[in-house]
């Protein structure tokens, strides 16, 4: 059974949300949206503030889900990355919690390829490709 693009990719989501937690990474955010675009999963790894992307296709046809993350995917992810960091700065001036977070961001991407059936056949995590 086929299973249309939204459902692969909230079952990706899914997936990624459940391969960090289990690294040890605390979510703090899925879906953040503007109108300058979204960041799949917001997260800590420690102390640094990690902005996921996460990739998910049904097959090797047409490439590997990496592969779909390209130079425009890469600017619109710092873009909002920056958009979240500016949100959060307000919130944490509000709340002074200092210690949590030191500055240190990163953009990681989570590449999926699930079987016809939605079966996880390869999960990827690419740390800090920027």
């Amino acid at each position: 059974m086929k299973i249309n693009n939204k459902v692969t990719g909230n079952r990706g989501e899914d997936l990624a949300v459940e391969y960090l937690e289990k690294k040890g990474y605390k979510i703090e955010e899925r879906n953040f949206r503007t109108r300058f675009g979204e960041i799949d999963i917001v997260c800590w790894d420690a102390q640094t503030l990690v902005f996921v992307e996460v990739k998910t296709k049904i097959g090797h046809d047409f490439g590997e889900p990496e592969e779909m993350f390209d130079k425009r995917k890469m600017a619109q992810v710092q873009r909002m990355g920056e958009v979240y960091m500016r949100t959060q700065e307000l919130k944490e001036s509000r709340t002074q919690d200092e210690e949590r977070w030191k500055g240190a961001c990163r953009v990681d991407v989570v590449a999926i390829v699930l079987k016809e059936n939605g079966e996880v056949e390869k999960l990827e995590h690419y740390e800090a490709v920027y």
